[in-house]
């Protein structure tokens, strides 16, 4: 059996704090767990772990379950990217970039009225 005072809890403990902080606070809980799994990402040496979890949120309880708040979290961020690309459009100097931007864009678009579609 492992003796546990060989490990340290440092992050163990501001982990703890924080979920106890955010349940105190009524944060939303796919951000809650958005959260936690991003801290496993980092004590894992996992990259994109995080991600991957905020992908099946958004497609389970999104898209599947049909959560307003997940819905309009993404529309948001969607739309924020939305943006950049036609900023960075702007000021695009080569006809390839604009191509492969304008794709984007148009991408983007459609997403965002697949979105607002799913809020009506």
């Amino acid at each position: 059996m492992t003796d546990n005072i060989n490990f340290a809890h440092g992050k163990e403990q501001n982990i703890k704090m924080n979920l106890l902080k955010w349940l105190n606070e009524g944060k939303d809980p796919y951000s809650i767990i958005y959260e936690l799994a991003k801290y496993l990402e980092t004590v894992s040496s996992e990259p994109g772990y995080a991600d991957i979890i905020l992908n099946d949120i958004r497609t389970v309880y999104g898209i599947g379950l049909n959560e307003k708040t997940i819905l309009s979290d993404e529309l948001l961020e969607v739309r924020t990217r939305l943006a950049k690309l036609e900023e960075a459009f702007k000021q695009a100097t080569s006809d390839e970039v604009q191509s492969h931007l304008k794709f984007a864009i148009e991408h983007h678009k459609k997403k965002i009225q697949e979105l607002e579609h799913k809020l009506m």
